[in-house]
């Protein structure tokens, strides 16, 4: 990795030599910050950026996209495949953490989709070092950091009057390098001047080991009482940044038609109904017990990895005030 130094003014001038990429940073609309499309002169020049309210995800996996169109008595067209190159700058470690949750599914066990992986593939993902922590994250209390590069292309710390950038893409770099006052190649983030990074006196959560918590798949009274307060409305796992449930649907328009990929929630009763009129999770007890195994258990069972990255999203978004780091502590210490 190469962690370079730069004026302010000099890292903008960087940036303007990805006139061919789309910019994205985040941006309010009324009460929601999104990512938006920007140009490198709407940058703030403190490189200062509130949370978005939805996370990344939606530029990689869309709330619905076209995956190909059809015609009738003719084979399947070939998949439609966005190869839009985009520079994406001011998401937060968490951010970046959940892409790499996202990416364990999506590129890796032999699973690959193309739609995803050729939008990762054309995208340049820069994240801004946390300033402070919010009300909700509690990133520091699952072992991560507000100031960890966390497999993005680049992360931004706030130096004052310049900005340290330490570059994990080769590209990034060798285009930053140009503009920069010093550079040095460097293992990890603890080898450079991360400036003023917040800290805090933290308690971690009990997370316990993936093979820990399979005995608790036949607890029904720990999922009862945990889901006696959900109202079932899919707002968590719609603004969690790593859930990637989806449906697939086949719109048919007279003679052509397409097939779409739109989100879904295992919060859903829907979401699990067979064709038979079986459902195998009929109550918010079984699709609670599935929300929460997925996040920490099933995932770091396969992939090594949390599916949950503390940005605090879902305590933001549930109208119950559920708060899955209590959550995380009340299944620590059930003993049925």
């Amino acid at each position: 990795m190469l962690y370079l130094k730069l004026t302010r003014k000099n890292f903008l001038a960087a940036l303007e030599s990805f006139s061919d990429y789309q910019v994205y940073a985040p941006k309010r609309t009324e009460d929601k910050v999104r990512l938006k499309e920007i140009t490198i002169l709407e940058l703030p020049e403190n490189l200062q950026f509130e949370r978005c309210t939805h996370s990344a995800k939606e530029l990689f996996l869309p709330p619905e996209e076209t995956l190909f169109y059809f015609k009738r008595f003719s084979s399947a067209q070939k998949p439609l495949l966005d190869e839009t190159k985009r520079l994406i700058i001011g998401l937060r470690p968490c951010d970046a953490r959940a892409l790499q949750v996202l990416d364990s599914n999506f590129l890796q066990g032999g699973f690959d989709d193309p739609y995803y992986r050729s939008r990762r593939e054309n995208s340049l993902v820069l994240t801004i070092a946390c300033r402070e922590f919010e009300k909700t994250c509690f990133c520091d209390a699952l072992g991560l950091g507000p100031d960890l590069l966390n497999g993005a292309d680049a992360i931004i710390y706030d130096l004052g009057d310049q900005v340290g950038v330490l570059a994990g893409n080769t590209v990034l770099a060798q285009r930053l390098q140009a503009f920069a006052l010093e550079t040095k190649e460097v293992e990890n983030e603890t080898q450079v001047d991360r400036g003023a990074v917040p800290s805090r006196e933290v308690e971690l959560l009990p997370v316990k080991s993936p093979e820990e918590y399979f005995p608790l798949i036949f607890q029904d009274k720990l999922w009862e009482e945990i889901e006696s307060a959900c109202l079932g409305c899919g707002a968590c796992s719609y603004l969690c940044p790593t859930c990637y449930c989806f449906d697939i649907t086949d719109v048919n328009l007279g003679p052509v038609g397409k097939r779409i990929r739109t989100y879904d929630s295992c919060m859903f009763n829907m979401y699990t109904l067979e064709a038979s009129g079986h459902n195998p999770r009929p109550t918010l007890k079984e699709r609670w017990r599935q929300r929460f195994m997925h996040k920490f258990s099933y995932i770091p069972y396969l992939h090594g990895l949390l599916g949950c990255t503390g940005c605090g999203r879902c305590l933001e978004a549930c109208p119950s005030r559920i708060d899955i780091r209590e959550v995380v502590k009340y299944v620590a210490t059930f003993t049925g």
